[in-house]
């Protein structure tokens, strides 16, 4: 009696069994953000209400361990789980348990507690009241195994008729586990894209070091989810300084002492590995694991499932010169899921770390410049030779000294000093001895003076002093008796003493002039020649002015402070020398030059110059002397040519500090050639050098004004780095931006091809292009990056096989540029230099060269700093916006410019496939496809002409294309073919209102109603990526028309279901590379299809199925439910006018019942599993399937042969385990049998078949 109510209990269990693993595989749905761990409890315990179970657990066995980690346990035993150590090591007993088995031989196993094998479990299962366990094992994706381990009170309430059940279950839970961490991995994926993004943007606004990584930190929390992210920076200390520490876990890592720079003993922490090691370096998490710090492996941290650090360069990397890269910080990511940093993720972080030390590279390159615009300024205002205050300098100090002395009612002092006979010591000595004497005098005056004092050089041995504070005349004596016992000590150059006197005239505000700083050196002027006029007479070195005289006294051979260099007074001054200053001209330039030609860095740029241009650039000098003595030259006119002037040298390379070298020395060699002339009225010669300061002052800020100019390019080119929308967008905006700047004649973007020849992708102005279209026609050589080609030996070569940037500092005189040299002159070219692109150094995916008319090869400090500049905001870019893979055709510049005129003129000629309504095998519409008639008369197809067209061009060809397609579709109207028509549409259109528009437009012409026309959206994962939000009103507004809008490609790597599920769409495709891969794998092809079809129809929304080019994909796209088709094995596209034949002769060879190709057949075999699958509850409803063959008997009776013999028993075989039900072990083995044999056939048939119908 006993035994019979147990077996009515066990079979009462089994019931509840059944039950429950139906109700447990109702929970095994994949969700966006659902715990796998979580899922497991909800299993076990699912299991254990339903069945009354004192215990289930489901645990995990990673890849290549031994220790099987609980995922999840429930019911009245889970201590006993909670304490369950299973370790599958064979010297482990553990290992030859149950599980162990089960494991090693993936049987499914029911196991007795007093079964021998039970031994090291079972005190504490009896001690639970446990009396048997039924193991199963299934193999998930990365190698794991998850285990399944279910328990009852007694063998009898686990039969063995229960083993086939419970791994089926498992089965379903190894495929939950794989669904879910594949759902896991691209939400976390396009969490860490968007981060990716988000901290792009952000570091092309250029942030500080902090700020860097304190937005890498907050992103990746914020945006990718990560539990903590720690940033820290090096500073050469003995540890490295923690900058950033973000996120849920921050807390409990704060607590965990900061890294070494250097590993400090066995147990290395992981940021201290990655920077130690200049390489990203993850860790799981693991407590077994004796190499990760004691404090990891401890709660909460413990908890974790992965660290991964990655090392962070903010040094410009020279890879061939760089033996080993050195970090400037290094950042960790925290993550929960010990699975996180598979293979992509970590690229992405590779390109998160690249741009983060672009960042800092272009941070260090912006404080460069601001450090050269602060030396320029500097030059600006301060004398080249002595670094004192210049004239300029001095206006506006005097300016602020006036307005503080009208405040304070207190009196300023200006004095003009002069060092006497100065002249002839300078030409005794040379004029090197004479430029230490006069920085020993500057040093001497700057030590006599107090804090608050000022002194200027005006030129020459011209000084100033300013003093300030001064209550009475009286308060002067002290601070000049100070001035003459410092300038009275002997100056010792060279073991020789040279003592130098000199002569101050001193005039005081408001005593001696009450109206502006330019009177108050007049006045101290006319004191200063008073002093020299009665040298030998004078008990005093320094006057005030003279009694009577003022400041607007007419001017007198002395008074030279207020001389003006323009006017008619300066005119008539320099008539008296005119004549014989253009004769000596000749001693000025040559011996000028000679002179320069001993300094370094100006040598350096004459000895590039070939020996016309040295020759001109001679002549240009005595010709713009001969316009400084001009009598008649105005200040708009100097002004005008020596901002060009100043411009033209910073194109050169001139640093500002030689061109005031350089003009000081001009000066010099001026009083010395003129000198003669003026002996007793110097104010011609003084004249002069007024217009020589001036000129000085103007050159250098035309130079300024060049310097402003690359800053804005910079502002320009990196507003563009993050708007542009992809590779070509960007560098074509990149080259037009750069062309327009005054250095730049020309410049190029471009790659090599597969013969080592560079192809360029974009070009800006005329100069390369006329290189290009001369190179096309023969006229010239190609660029190579061929190292053994005398074609790969220029800059362009050498940057992209080295990584570098390289230079041509002249093409007429670098020798590497002898096969280009006559052809680059002609077009004004004189130089260049060559910048490799990408965000790894050493790994160059484009090469930026920018051309000049001056010579140099942009190497000034200024010129090295913004091409540097540019380069990183570009590598930056570059991580954002890659070109296409090595190897991809790179389309020549010139052949882009002919393609765009083919388009601009009659080149556009749309071609037309029709599409199919697959239920009723009839053609419903036609497709237009956009070709491009070539020059040679060559048919062009979209893949080959449109990455060659910009926004504009693309605009056009929807506008032609649109207008073609509508026309046909009235004239097939005509001819008594009533089709819908599609056009294509670039995904551009759903942000640019011109192409609604020109719909309107088209529409308005009354060839066709809105709702015959259909806009299909090409896919773009630029677009995919960042049109989620904004597209919809794009498509809100194209509908407004009445028009309908279909999105292609559904199912392609960058495709957004979310798009779908939320945009206003009429149709989707299927994307065909989905289909193409039949041949290989039919299975899970057909299966896409099916479940991208039952989704878009869910949504009320018709699904074509694209690239049907075997009659076998016909056959599985008609009975898996797609309302449409196309494809070659269906029609191909055609000209316009063989339509009308192609539609009067097709005939549909294909019936929805009758399936004659094996992939039709599998198609159906899926059909009727799917039916046959939802009755699994229903025995009556299995059975009544069970007798039904489906479709794919039809396909059977047409088969012959034995391999045809063998399909057809396996079929049979299959049905009569149906009889059992879907779940029963028969039916799945005979069924996997039945599909392995079909699929066979069907990659054998469509291999076969290939691309023909």
């Amino acid at each position: 009696m006993d035994e019979v109510v147990e077996l009515h209990r066990a079979e009462a269990l089994r019931a509840r069994f059944y039950r429950s693993v139906a109700e447990t595989l109702t929970q095994l749905r994949p969700s966006p953000g659902r715990d796998r761990r979580a899922a497991m409890t909800e299993i076990a315990a699912t299991l254990v209400r339903a069945m009354g179970l004192p215990l289930v657990w489901i645990g995990l066995l990673p890849a290549g361990a031994s220790e099987i980690q609980v995922l999840g346990s429930a019911g009245p035993a889970k201590s006993y789980a909670d304490h369950l150590q299973l370790d599958i090591d064979p010297v482990q007993p553990s290992a030859h348990g149950p599980m162990g088995m089960a494991l090693r031989d993936g049987r499914p196993r029911l196991t007795q507690v007093d079964a021998p094998e039970f031994a090291p479990w079972r005190v504490a299962a009896q001690r639970h009241g446990l009396g048997a366990s039924l193991v199963a094992v299934a193999a998930v994706a990365d190698g794991a195994k998850l285990a399944l381990s279910v328990y009852g009170h007694s063998r009898t309430l686990l039969g063995d008729d229960l083993l086939d059940w419970a791994q089926r279950l498992i089965e379903e839970i190894a495929r939950f586990w794989d669904h879910q961490a594949l759902l896991d991995r691209e939400q976390r994926l396009r969490r860490y894209r968007t981060a990716q993004r988000a901290i792009q943007q952000a570091l092309l606004a250029q942030p500080d070091p902090e700020a860097i990584y304190r937005t890498l930190a907050a992103v990746l929390v914020d945006v990718a989810g990560a539990a903590a992210v720690d940033v820290f920076a090096d500073e050469g200390g003995v540890q490295l300084r923690r900058v950033a520490l973000t996120g849920p876990m921050a807390e409990a890592i704060r607590a965990v002492p900061i890294p070494p720079r250097t590993p400090q003993g066995a147990v290395v922490p992981g940021p201290t590995r990655a920077f130690s090691e200049a390489r990203p370096f993850v860790r799981v998490q693991s407590a077994a694991d004796d190499s990760i710090p004691e404090s990891w492996r401890q709660a909460p941290l413990a908890q974790m499932g992965a660290v991964g650090c990655w090392p962070i360069f903010g040094a410009q990397q020279v890879p061939e010169t760089s033996t080993r890269l050195t970090p400037s910080g290094v950042f960790a990511v925290i993550a929960r899921e010990a699975d996180t940093f598979d293979a992509e993720l970590c690229a992405l972080l590779d390109e998160i770390a690249t741009a983060a030390g672009l960042a800092l590279r272009q941070h260090a390159q912006r404080a460069a410049l601001a450090h050269e615009r602060e030396r320029q300024t500097h030059l600006a205002l301060h004398d080249a030779l002595t670094g004192l205050p210049n004239r300029r300098a001095l206006e506006h100090q005097l300016d602020g000294a006036l307005a503080r002395a009208r405040r304070h009612h207190m009196l300023v002092g200006v004095g003009m000093l002069d060092l006497d006979d100065f002249k002839p010591v300078n030409d005794r000595l040379g004029h090197a001895m004479g430029d230490r004497l006069l920085l020993a005098v500057a040093a001497q005056l700057r030590s006599a003076l107090r804090a608050e004092d000022y002194v200027a050089r005006l030129g020459g041995d011209e000084f100033v002093l300013v003093f300030e504070d001064l209550a009475r005349i009286e308060d002067l004596e002290p601070l000049l008796e100070r001035v003459r016992i410092a300038l009275e000590r002997p100056c010792r150059i060279d073991a020789e003493d040279i003592r130098l006197h000199a002569s101050l005239g001193m005039a005081l505000f408001p005593l001696h002039a009450d109206d502006s700083g330019e009177q108050l050196l007049r006045r101290a002027d006319q004191a200063m020649y008073q002093v020299k006029t009665h040298k030998h007479e004078a008990h005093r070195w320094w006057a005030l002015p003279p009694a009577g005289a003022n400041a607007e006294s007419t001017p007198s051979e002395h008074d030279t402070t207020d001389l003006q260099p323009y006017g008619d007074y300066a005119a008539r001054l320099l008539q008296t020398i005119s004549a014989a200053a253009q004769d000596t001209l000749e001693s000025v330039v040559e011996p000028f030059y000679l002179e320069l030609g001993q300094m370094a860095e100006p040598a350096r740029l004459l000895q590039i110059l070939p020996a016309h241009e040295l020759a001109a650039l001679h002549d240009k000098q005595r010709e713009h002397l001969r316009l400084l003595l001009r009598p008649d030259l105005d200040e708009s006119t100097h002004r005008r040519v020596a901002e060009h002037a100043g411009r033209a040298h910073a194109g050169c390379g001139i640093e500002a500090v030689w061109l005031s070298d350089s003009a000081e020395r001009l000066r010099e060699a001026l009083d010395t050639a003129l000198g003669r002339y003026v002996r007793r009225d110097r104010r011609a010669l003084l004249v002069l050098h007024r217009r020589l300061a001036q000129d000085r002052q103007w050159q250098l800020e035309g130079m300024r004004a060049t310097q402003r100019e690359r800053d804005a390019l910079i502002a320009r080119i990196s507003a563009l780095a993050w708007s542009a929308d992809s590779y070509a967008a960007l560098m074509q905006g990149v080259v037009d931006a750069l062309a327009r700047h005054d250095e730049i004649i020309s410049c190029s973007v471009g790659r090599p091809d597969a013969n080592g020849a560079f192809a360029y992708e974009a070009v800006g102005g005329s100069a390369f292009a006329d290189y290009l279209r001369a190179l096309a026609r023969g006229a010239v050589t190609a660029i190579s990056a061929d190292a053994g080609s005398e074609l790969g030996r220029g800059p362009s070569g050498r940057a992209w096989r080295g990584g570098g940037i390289e230079r041509c500092l002249h093409f007429a005189t670098d020798p590497a540029m002898a096969p280009w040299r006559e052809f680059a002159l002609q077009l004004g070219v004189r130089s260049s230099v060559a910048l490799p692109l990408g965000p790894k150094p050493g790994a160059s995916l484009a090469l930026l060269v920018l051309y000049s008319r001056y010579p140099g090869g942009f190497s000034s400090d200024a010129q090295q700093a913004f091409i540097a500049q540019l380069k990183t905001l570009l590598d930056l870019a570059l991580a954002r916006l890659a070109p296409d893979r090595p190897g991809t055709e790179v389309l020549p510049f010139t052949l882009r410019e002919r393609w765009r005129e083919r388009l601009a003129g009659a080149g556009i000629e749309m071609h037309y496939q029709p599409i199919f309504a697959l239920a009723q095998g009839r053609v419903v519409e036609l497709e237009a496809l956009a070709r491009l008639r070539d020059v040679d008369g060559s048919l062009l197809a979209p893949g080959r002409f449109l990455p060659a067209l910009n926004p504009d061009d693309l605009l056009h060809l929807f506008r032609e294309g649109l207008r073609q397609a509508l026309a046909q579709r009235a004239l097939m109207a005509a001819a008594g073919h009533t089709l819908d028509i599609t056009v294509n549409l670039p995904p551009a259109a759903l942000h640019d209102p011109r192409y609604v528009a020109a719909t309107a437009t088209a529409l308005s012409r009354g060839e066709c109603p809105p709702r015959a026309l259909l806009l299909e959206i090409l896919e773009n994962a630029s677009e995919a990526e960042h049109a989620l939000g904004s597209g919809v009103a794009g498509v809100l507004a194209l509908k407004a028309l009445g028009v309908r809008v279909a999105e292609d490609d559904l199912g392609a790597g960058h495709s957004s279901l979310a798009r779908l599920r939320q945009w206003p769409f009429d149709r989707v495709k299927i994307d065909q590379t989905l289909v193409r891969g039949v041949a290989s794998d039919p299975l899970r092809t057909l299966r896409f299809i099916r479940q991208l079809t039952l989704l878009g129809q869910a949504l009320g929304i018709e699904v074509v199925v694209e690239g049907l080019e075997t009659a076998g994909l016909v056959e599985a796209a008609l009975l898996l439910g797609a309302d449409f088709g196309q494809g070659y094995a269906l029609a191909r596209p055609c000209a316009p006018a063989a339509l009308p034949e192609l539609l009067a002769r097709f005939h549909w060879p294909f019936d929805a019942h009758t399936p004659r190709t094996a992939l039709g057949a599998l198609a159906a075999v899926l059909l009727w599993e799917e039916r046959f699958e939802q009755s699994a509850e229903d025995q009556v409803g299995w059975r009544r399937i069970a007798e039904q063959p489906g479709l794919v008997h039809a396909h059977l009776a047409q088969q012959h042969g034995a391999a045809h013999a063998a399909l057809i028993d396996a079929h049979d075989a299959m049905h009569s385990a149906a009889y059992q039900g879907p779940r029963s072990a028969d039916y799945r083995a005979s069924r996997a049998h039945f599909i392995d044999v079909l699929v066979a056939q069907v990659c054998a048939e469509e291999n076969a078949r290939g691309r023909s119908a």
